[in-house]
């Protein structure tokens, strides 16, 4: 092997490790968004624009290094629903930006949701999609087509 050679693995070996490092900071970068929802959930004072009774949240947070705009945010009804998604006014009426660490609640009716759909909180399986289009769940696909019966 000459010198030229020696310089040519050489090369390649930076370029390769370069390479993984850009990737790796790729994935580093992105947005990491976490979807949690929980069921009985109540506001203290009751008078304020959420009105009064339980309530459904649905918290987001940002765990990534890049913002990212909320559009929407939803819950999944079950296969037999005549609605696909019960949609919370609150996230129709405006969009949210999530910073890096930055984290957003939105409310639902949770009486109103127990009493029209016949949702129980073993049920709940949370969507929200951002202004790019790509949905987040709060659960993985398997566990919300279990949870939603629409896998048995």
């Amino acid at each position: 092997m000459t010198i030229k050679d020696w310089g040519l693995i050489l090369g390649w070996l930076i370029s390769a490790v370069l390479a993984l490092l850009k990737i790796l900071e790729y994935r580093r970068n992105k947005a990491s968004i976490k979807v949690t929802v929980r069921g009985n959930y109540g506001i203290i004072p009751e008078d304020t624009r959420y009105g009064s009774g339980n309530k459904i949240a649905i918290t987001v947070a940002n765990g990534g290094r890049r913002p990212v705009t909320l559009t929407h945010a939803a819950l999944l009804m079950p296969r037999n629903s005549k609605t696909h998604y019960l949609v919370s006014v609150d996230a129709l009426s405006r969009t949210v930006k999530l910073g890096e660490g930055e984290s957003h609640t939105y409310l639902l009716n949770e009486d109103e949701a127990r009493k029209k759909y016949n949702l129980t909180p073993d049920k709940y399986v949370a969507c929200v999609i951002d202004a790019t289009g790509r949905h987040y769940w709060s659960r993985n696909k398997l566990k919300r087509l279990i949870k939603l019966g629409r896998v048995k």
